[in-house]
C-alpha cells in the first residue's frame, strides 16, 4: 500500500474513513442507513411492480417516476453494500478502479435523477398549462426520446471525471475522509494542479443541476401563472393537488444535494462529520422517500402497496367459499389469487396462536441479529465454525422473514389473500432458502470433521478462500436448482379449488391444487429433495461415524468427552432442523391420513 508523505505516487489502493470522528459509532450509523437503504430498495422495486401492472397508471408522470426509481436502485446499490461492509466489517480498502468506477455512477446517475425531476416537472407544466395537447405532446415516442437524452446527458458528460482522476498524481494520503469515492473528495488528495478539473466540474454541475433546477422552476412559475388564472378556487386547489408529490420530491432531492455541492467546495469551516452526513442523506434518503411520497398521494399507487404489502384484505373469505359453491366444477382455469387458510380446524384460534408465532420470530431476529453482531465485533470468533454460523443466521433471518409476516398479517387481520406470483416467490424463497440452510450445516459438519480428524490440517484446509468458494457454491445450489419451481407451477392449470389449506404457499400444496397430470413436477421435486437435503444429511451422518471412530480411539475419557462437546451444539442443530423437515417432506407426500394441523404446525 502506497505511503502518506511522498512526493508523487499512483496509489492502487484507497483508504475509506467513513464518517470522521464517529468511528466508535459506525456500527450504530449502520443500523438506520441499512433499514433506509432496505426501504428504498422494497419501495422503488415495489413502485415499478405496480406502475406495470396498473394500466392506469400508463401515463407520463408515472413512466418519469418509473425511470426515476430505476436510478435510484442503481445509485443506492452502487454505494450502500460498500458503507455497509466498512460499518459492519471495518472494509475501508477499495481499489483505485473501483473507486473510479463508483465515483462515476454516483455523478452520472445523479445528474439522470436531476433530469428525470426536470422531465416530470415538464409533465406538469403541459398537463396544467396545455391539458388538451398533453397527448399529443408527450406520447411514448418522446417519453422515450426525452428518457434517452437524460441517461445519454449523465453517461457522457460525467464520462471525462474518471479519466481526469486517472492520471493524477497523489502526494498528500491515501485516505479519503469519506463513507464513498467522491470528485471532490478524491481532488483534495491531489498535489499538482487541479483548476481545470475544478472548473469542468463546476460547468457541469451547472449544466446538469443547476440548469435543471432554474427549468423546474421556470415551469412551476408558469404553472402557477396558470393555476391562478382559474376562476375558482376549488379548481385552483384541485390542479395545485396534482403538483404536490413532485414538489416534495424536488424538496427532497435539491436540498442535501445543494448543501452536498456547496459544503465541498466551500464550507471549510463545517464540521467533516456534518457534511458527510449529509453527503449520506443524499444518496438514501431521496430514493427512500420517492416511492413513500407518491403512495402517500397517489390513491392508486397507494392501494398497490398494500397489496404488495399483505396489509389489506381485500376480499373476505366467506365471500371467496361462497364463489367457489357457486362455480364447483371449473375445468381448467389460471388463478390470479390464492387463499390461505391458517390452520385447518383452529380458524378461531388463529389470534391465541399467533401470540407464540410473534414472539418466537421476534427471539429468531433478535437473536440471530445479536449472534451475528457478536461473531463480527470478536476476532476470536473468525473461525471456520462461527464462519459458517453467522451465514447460517443470516440464512434464518431471510427464511422466517419470507413467511412469519404473512402468517402474522393471516391471523390478526384474517388476510388470507396471496397473489400467484407472491406465492410462487415465497415458495421459491422457501425451499431455496432451507436448501441453503442445509448446506451450511453440512458445512459446519465438514467443519467438525476437520477439527477432530485432521487437526493439525484444520487452518490450512478451511482458509478463508475455501470459506468463500463453500458458502458461494451452497447459495448458487440453492438458488440455481430451486429456480425451476415457480416456472413448472405457474404453467400448471388449476381448477379444483383456490383455496390452500396452510398458513404458507409451499410446492406440494400447490401441486395438490392442479387438474393437470404432475408426475414430472412431483418426481422433479423428489429428486431435488434428494440431491440437496438426502444428500447433505447423508453427508452428515458419515461426518460424524468418521469423528466418532476418531473421538473413541482417544486414550482418555475426558479427552473423549472434551472432543464430543465441541459437536454437541451442532447435533443439536441438525435434530432441531431436520426432524421437522422431514415429517413436513414426508407428509406432505405419503401422509395423506395424517390431520391437516399438523402439517401446518
Amino acid at each position: 500500500m502506497a505511503g502518506y508523505n511522498r512526493t508523487s505516487f499512483q496509489p492502487t489502493i484507497f483508504l475509506l474513513l467513513g464518517i470522521p470522528g464517529l468511528e466508535a459509532a459506525h456500527k450504530w450509523i449502520s443500523i438506520p442507513f441499512c433499514l433506509v437503504y432496505l426501504l428504498s430498495l422494497m419501495g422503488n422495486v415495489a413502485l415499478l411492480l405496480i406502475v406495470k401492472t396498473d394500466h392506469k397508471l400508463h401515463e407520463p408522470m408515472y413512466f418519469f417516476l418509473c425511470m426515476l426509481s430505476v436510478a435510484d436502485l442503481l445509485l443506492t446499490s452502487s454505494t450502500l453494500p460498500k458503507i455497509l461492509s466498512l460499518f459492519w466489517f471495518n472494509d475501508r480498502e477499495i481499489y483505485f478502479e473501483a473507486c473510479l468506477t463508483q465515483m462515476y455512477l454516483i455523478h452520472s446517475l445523479s445528474t439522470m435523477e436531476s433530469g428525470f425531476i426536470l422531465a416530470m416537472a415538464f409533465d406538469r407544466y403541459v398537463a396544467i398549462c396545455h391539458p388538451l395537447k398533453h397527448s399529443t405532446i408527450l406520447t411514448p415516442t418522446v417519453i422515450v426520446a426525452l428518457g434517452m437524452f437524460i441517461v445519454f446527458r449523465g453517461a457522457v458528460l460525467l464520462s471525462p471525471h474518471p479519466f481526469l482522476l486517472r492520471w493524477l498524481s497523489y502526494c498528500k494520503t491515501n485516505v479519503i475522509s469519506h463513507t464513498y469515492c467522491e470528485f471532490m473528495a478524491l481532488i483534495k488528495l491531489v498535489c499538482t494542479e487541479t483548476k481545470i478539473r475544478r472548473a469542468y466540474s463546476l460547468i457541469v454541475a451547472f449544466l446538469t443541476g443547476g440548469l435543471d433546477f432554474i427549468l423546474i422552476i421556470c415551469s412551476y412559475v408558469l404553472i402557477l401563472f396558470t393555476v391562478f388564472n382559474l376562476p375558482s378556487k376549488a379548481a385552483r386547489l384541485k390542479t395545485l393537488s396534482t403538483c404536490v408529490s413532485h414538489v416534495w420530491v424536488i424538496l427532497v432531492f435539491y436540498t442535501p444535494a445543494f448543501f452536498s455541492f456547496l459544503t465541498h467546495r466551500f464550507g471549510h469551516h463545517i464540521a467533516p462529520h456534518i457534511h458527510i452526513f449529509i453527503a449520506n442523506i443524499y444518496l438514501l434518503i431521496p430514493p427512500m422517500m420517492n416511492p413513500i411520497i407518491y403512495g402517500i398521494k397517489t390513491k392508486r399507487i397507494r392501494e398497490g402497496f398494500f397489496k404488495l404489502l399483505a396489509v389489506k384484505c381485500v376480499f373476505d373469505f366467506a365471500r371467496f367459499s361462497n364463489s367457489e359453491m357457486l362455480f364447483p366444477n371449473r375445468t381448467n382455469v389460471h388463478l390470479a389469487t390464492f387463499l390461505l387458510l391458517g390452520i385447518p380446524g383452529l380458524e378461531s384460534a388463529h389470534v391465541w396462536i399467533s401470540i407464540p408465532f410473534c414472539l418466537v420470530y421476534l427471539l429468531a431476529v433478535t437473536g440471530n441479529c445479536v449472534l451475528v453482531f457478536i461473531i463480527k465485533t470478536h476476532p476470536s470468533l473468525h473461525k471456520p465454525m462461527y464462519l459458517f454460523l453467522c451465514m447460517l443466521s443470516v440464512n434464518d433471518l431471510m427464511l422466517c422473514t419470507t413467511v412469519v409476516p404473512k402468517i402474522l398479517s393471516l391471523f390478526w387481520f384474517n388476510d388470507r389473500e396471496i397473489s400467484i406470483k407472491a406465492c410462487l416467490i415465497q415458495i421459491f424463497f422457501i425451499h431455496s432458502l432451507s436448501t441453503m440452510e442445509s448446506g451450511f450445516l453440512l458445512a459446519m459438519a465438514f467443519d467438525r470433521y476437520v477439527a477432530i480428524c485432521n487437526l493439525l490440517r484444520h487452518s490450512t484446509i478451511l482458509t478463508h478462500g475455501v470459506i468463500m468458494a463453500l458458502s458461494l457454491a451452497i447459495v448458487l445450489r440453492g438458488v440455481i436448482l430451486l429456480t425451476p419451481h415457480p416456472f413448472l407451477l405457474m404453467r400448471l392449470p388449476y381448477c379444483k379449488t383456490n383455496i390452500i389449506a396452510h398458513t404458507y404457499c409451499e410446492f406440494m400444496a400447490l401441486i395438490k391444487l392442479a387438474c393437470a397430470s404432475t408426475r414430472v413436477h412431483r418426481l422433479y421435486g423428489l429428486i431435488l429433495a434428494f440431491l440437496t437435503g438426502g444428500l447433505d444429511f447423508i453427508m452428515i451422518i458419515c461426518s460424524y461415524i468418521l469423528i466418532f471412530h476418531a473421538v473413541f480411539r482417544l486414550p482418555s475419557k475426558e479427552a473423549r468427552l472434551r472432543t464430543l462437546s465441541t459437536c454437541g451444539s451442532h447435533v443439536w442443530v441438525i435434530l432441531v432442523f431436520y426432524i421437522p423437515a422431514f415429517f413436513s417432506f414426508i407428509t406432505h407426500r405419503f401422509g395423506h391420513n395424517i390431520a391437516p394441523q399438523s402439517t401446518s404446525l
